[in-house]
């Protein structure tokens, strides 16, 4: 009975973070590409759009939150583990790839969207080793 509420409340809150996460990328693709393609660069509807994404952004947060507290402590402590871990993995390789290029280790720009790819390969990687800690 108990984890049939556990799969109901967790089939509930994995659906949420889909429609959440969904409505962000959609969004945060208008702040991206309508300003050139659809609007001229009007800066009214980009507030718009920004504002618009911001909101998914909240939203999408909350519904992670709520994701957790769904959790059995097991889950919890080990998506709570992995988000230490891609905290820490993030400020060490934001820090060093910030210097990259003034040192001359790489000849281009910095671009904040590879540190996005770094966080979310370090906190599936992190979530597959805790489950695997636990579950094997």
């Amino acid at each position: 009975m108990e984890t049939e509420k556990l799969n109901q409340r967790m089939v509930r809150s994995s659906r949420n973070i889909f429609i959440w996460t969904l409505g962000w990328v959609v969004s945060l693709a208008v702040v991206a590409f309508a300003p050139k393609f659809i609007w001229d660069f009007a800066p009214n509807y980009t507030i718009i759009a920004a504002v618009i994404n911001l909101i998914f952004g909240y939203k999408m947060i909350i519904a992670n939150k709520l994701n957790l507290e769904a959790m059995d402590e097991l889950q919890r402590r080990i998506h709570v583990n992995a988000m230490a871990i891609t905290l820490g993995i993030s400020v060490v390789v934001t820090a060093l790839y910030s210097l990259m290029e003034d040192v001359k280790l790489i000849a281009f720009e910095p671009d904040p969207n590879h540190l996005l790819f770094v966080m979310s390969f370090s906190y599936i990687t992190s979530v597959l080793i805790g489950a695997k800690k636990y579950f094997s």
